[in-house]
């Protein structure tokens, strides 16, 4: 099971690819808590999570650097779940993996998978952009 997990995580960014970069479903269900006359939540969330991430991003860099395991699996939890919360179908996955190498306290593979963390966030950021217009 563990060697299943580690080739799922491996393949992350791989499999994500196929993924398209938002899940329509979330955006819709996210507008939905709006009334007709209130401001677009989907807008106000998507600002949130795009003033955060960035945040994050630099947290995550900083633990890797600084060999911390345990603050590079509390970043990337943190990253996940805003990306799972948003929809960010191929960012959660990546997210995940940097979170579970750490753990198995590979800072190395973690390493390895956040550099595919910042060009997948640029993407995020351009479809919540375009989502938002």
């Amino acid at each position: 099971m563990a060697g299943l997990l580690l080739d799922t995580e491996i393949m992350a960014p791989v499999l994500a690819q196929e993924l398209p970069v938002l899940d329509a479903s979330v955006m819709v269900a996210i507008r939905s808590l709006g009334g007709p006359d209130e401001p677009d939540v989907f807008a106000e969330v998507s600002r949130l999570f795009l003033a955060d991430v960035p945040i994050h991003l630099l947290a995550l860099s900083a633990a890797i650097e600084g060999n911390s395991a345990e603050s590079v699996v509390q970043v990337a939890h943190r990253l996940r779940g805003g990306a799972l919360e948003m929809g960010a179908l191929r960012m959660a996955p990546l997210c995940a993996a940097i979170e579970h190498a750490a753990r198995a306290g590979s800072l190395e593979h973690a390493a390895e998978q956040a550099g595919f963390l910042d060009s997948e966030f640029e993407a995020v950021r351009a479809a919540l952009e375009q989502q938002m217009r």
